[in-house]
């Protein structure tokens, strides 16, 4: 039978047990009852790779405790008693509960505490091993030394010493949770410490002094250090492992809380929230490798778990493995489609596109804005996408339909100016980038992305043969506008220096045809070019001092020539 099916039925027991006044099965010989305050134990049915062994070792301890300590200060359930539960609820009386059953038939039983074990058999010698748990909380577990024995009887019998010793703590343990409930802290710590002394390899007490440890918000140092005192008793333990990966991650040492999650999750590789938390820790430190390995455990654990099918989604995305996280992505949302938010499609269509598939990632992306028409950040997704296509055209409207929707949208007016300038129309893209300044977007980025238009446009200016004056002025408006609204020192001086060349160029072009022309206008605008040139130069020349050097020499040279031009044409 399945746990879940286990324990409704224990539940079910319980209350059949309390209408009808049942109490055991079979004749039992006369046994002193238990007081009203009387500890009370369960022996658990032991676990064991044969059908008879862990039954006979839990059967021998159960009936060598119940002689060894009295009844008036442990009270240890019957066989009967545990077997008629056992019995009417569907369960082999011969067989170990889950856990989650063992903790769930203590408490119909009413105990306090509870003994699970194993028994494993190497060569002809029997080996007992035994954990005491709180019935409170399953979580809260004391581990004992295995006993061994070529008879599996007397190995269990072994075990008893042993749970009398660590059983000296629980008097101190019960006293440190009640004053910890009353908030007597120091109080409950004294106790915790007088329980490590009766007991010196105690958990019980230990996790009652590490919880008021973080009742009184200590140090993490100190919450760590009872956490691992634990820990080296008992290294499987859940309460240590989680409070001490919460300490270490509060104190910064995030390697050393991965470490201790991982840890944790081995100690129950199908708890799917617990998976999910180490996961996202490992992912959020960079560690994809070791999270990728244990989200597709987890995953295969928890078969259709939901939750970390989404989480493997993340994680393969995050971790760049595209055509797996494309392929979960998509199987994802066929099993919810409420998943298909905008974030998905977003994440999608750059799935894609970091896939070399641009026209699925521009699919992803139209079949967001189709279902979310009213999402700025789709729209501006769908139009990278478009660009990535070359339908630049078709980018611009999508992007301005963003803006429709969310006007100061952030970079939404630079991709208007990066598609203008691919289709070569500076003017427009100026225009964007003002838009984009008074949106909101950096100075810088904006200035810069003036910059490269207007370097470009130098560029192919200074590569023609001859030289045109359009060419040169095509630039300025780029150039002007990233020195205004640049405050990179770096923008700023290349800009300038770049206008100063332009300019050197303009009135130098200009000069040639001056002899031809004779005409006071172009003289005047060459000196007027070089004029600028001489300014621009010289305030950009910090960016490169080289160039600056070889063109100001130029353009003094020039000024002379033109002055005189001027003279003679503009009589």
């Amino acid at each position: 039978m399945k746990a879940r099916h286990h324990a409704r039925s224990i539940a079910t027991l319980a209350a059949f047990a309390a209408v009808s006044g049942f109490v055991s099965v079979g004749a039992q010989p006369p046994r002193a009852q238990p007081g009203p305050n009387t500890p009370r134990l369960v022996v658990q049915v032991f676990g064991s790779a044969d059908k008879s062994a862990g039954p006979l070792a839990s059967d021998a301890l159960r009936e060598r405790l119940s002689r060894a300590i009295p009844t008036r200060l442990l009270w240890v359930f019957p066989k009967e008693e545990v077997v008629g539960f056992l019995e009417q609820s569907g369960y082999s009386p011969s067989e170990q509960l889950a856990r989650a059953d063992e903790a769930a038939l203590a408490k119909m039983l009413r105990a306090d505490e509870y003994l699970r074990g194993n028994v494993t058999k190497n060569g002809d010698v029997f080996r007992v091993e035994a954990t005491l748990v709180l019935a409170r909380d399953a979580s809260l577990t004391q581990p004992l030394p295995a006993s061994e024995d070529r008879r599996v009887d007397r190995a269990a019998q072994g075990l008893v010493p042993a749970i009398q010793e660590a059983r000296k703590q629980l008097e101190h343990e019960k006293r440190c949770m009640d004053l910890a409930r009353s908030d007597k802290l120091d109080e409950a710590t004294a106790a915790a410490d007088a329980g490590i002394r009766a007991y010196p390899n105690a958990t019980l007490v230990r996790y009652c002094k590490l919880n008021v440890l973080v009742r009184r918000k200590a140090p993490d140092t100190a919450v760590v250090a009872m956490a691992n005192e634990i820990l080296v008793i008992d290294p499987n333990s859940k309460v240590a492992l989680a409070i001490a990966a919460d300490a270490q991650q509060a104190a910064g040492n995030t390697e050393e809380a991965n470490t201790l999650l991982v840890r944790l999750l081995a100690t129950d590789p199908t708890n799917a929230s617990l998976a999910t938390r180490v996961v996202d820790a490992l992912a959020a430190s960079g560690k994809y490798d070791v999270a990728k390995e244990f989200v597709m455990k987890a995953v295969n654990d928890n078969p259709g778990d939901l939750g970390l099918i989404r989480l493997q989604f993340l994680i393969l995305a995050s971790s760049g493995d595209f055509k797996p996280a494309i392929k979960t992505g998509e199987e994802m949302v066929q099993m919810d489609t409420s998943l298909a938010n905008a974030a998905f499609f977003n994440r999608m269509a750059a799935l894609y596109s970091a896939d070399s598939q641009p026209q699925k990632s521009a699919e992803a992306a139209a079949r967001g804005t189709q279902k979310f028409p009213n999402d700025a950040s789709l729209w501006q997704t769908y139009a990278q996408t478009l660009r990535a296509l070359g339908q630049l055209q078709q980018s611009i409207g999508a992007v301005k339909r963003a803006l429709e929707i969310d006007p100061k949208l952030a970079g939404g007016w630079l991709q208007v100016a990066v598609a203008y300038n691919e289709l070569d129309q500076p003017d427009s893209a100026i225009a964007a980038l003002r838009a984009a300044a008074e949106a909101g977007d950096g100075a810088n980025q904006v200035g810069g992305y003036a910059f490269t238009i207007g370097n470009r446009l130098y560029r192919a200016a200074a590569a023609e043969e001859p030289k045109a004056v359009a060419s040169f002025e095509r630039a300025l408006p780029p150039l002007t506008f990233a020195d205004s609204v640049g405050t990179s020192p770096d923008i700023k001086g290349n800009a300038k220096l770049l206008i100063g060349v332009s300019n050197f160029y303009i009135a130098n072009t200009l000069a040639q045809g001056l002899q031809a022309s004779k005409s006071c206008d172009d003289a005047r605008k060459a000196e007027a070019a070089a004029t600028s040139a001489l300014i621009n130069v010289q305030a950009g020349g910090r960016a490169q001092p080289e160039t600056a050097g070889q063109v100001l020499p130029l353009v003094n040279n020039l000024f002379p020539y033109l002055q005189q031009s001027v003279k003679v044409y503009c009589k």
